[in-house]
């Protein structure tokens, strides 16, 4: 019985000693390994970049102006960023399959674009892409100054620009086989008057270019951390 006091006490001394310790928040860097392990000597071809159907709608101007525009966007993040060797871009090029999950599965695609450009690796993907003009409440945290306690709140948040939902894909051209399969979303603020100018639609989405980049290339992120003391 005495023991088991012993190690109560022990523990509640020791989580005192947590609670009454100061806090100090850090930012440090973390290098990350790349998705796919390259050597750096591969050719690499971008395409198709294809539209996510979606049902019961029509392929709009905005759908086409983003395909393009992530092509050339992309194009510019593998060559600049990852400093990979792309090969030039197919006008003719004609996939068997509108939806990139069944274009996986045709390896004489990947194999005839390997044949005709000598890629090793074909970087392809499909995307979605809405524009949003709303507006609603969301709940958030926040901290009273006056008493020090946390209170909710309700926050009204306007949503305008592109939001986008992007299916990567890598693929060895020779094999047909997919390497790597990476979803990613984001979102593009935009100025309502400017909803319908469908130009630079992916500048500056640092979150994605870090997802694109990481793919191929190490990369280095900030995280924060919490440092305790007496």
């Amino acid at each position: 019985m005495r023991k088991k006091i012993a190690e109560l006490l022990v523990l509640l001394i020791a989580c005192a000693a947590v609670a009454g310790a100061g806090a100090r928040e850090t930012r440090i860097q973390l290098k990350l390994k790349p998705e796919l392990d390259l050597d750096g000597t591969e050719s690499v071809f971008v395409g198709p970049i294809l539209i996510e159907p979606r049902q019961g709608e029509d392929i709009q101007s905005v759908d086409l102006s983003a395909a393009r525009e992530f092509e050339i966007y992309l194009r510019k993040v593998l060559r600049r960023e990852a400093a990979l060797h792309l090969l030039p871009m197919q006008e003719d090029l004609r996939p068997p399959s509108t939806h990139l999950a069944a274009l996986a599965e045709q390896g004489e695609f990947w194999r005839a674009i390997a044949e005709e450009t000598g890629a090793d690796l074909v970087v392809a993907a499909s995307i979605d892409v809405r524009v949003l003009d709303r507006e609603g409440y969301t709940t958030e945290e926040y901290v009273s100054p006056q008493d020090g306690k946390t209170y909710f709140r309700q926050v009204l948040v306007e949503e305008t620009g592109f939001s986008y939902d992007i299916l990567l894909m890598v693929v060895q051209a020779e094999s047909g086989e997919v390497l790597h399969r990476e979803q990613i979303t984001d979102f593009k603020p935009r100025d309502e008057r400017k909803l319908e100018e469908y130009t630079d639609m992916f500048t500056d989405l640092y979150n994605l270019q870090g997802r694109l980049v990481g793919i191929f290339v190490p990369r280095v992120i900030q995280v924060k951390r919490a440092l305790y003391s007496n």
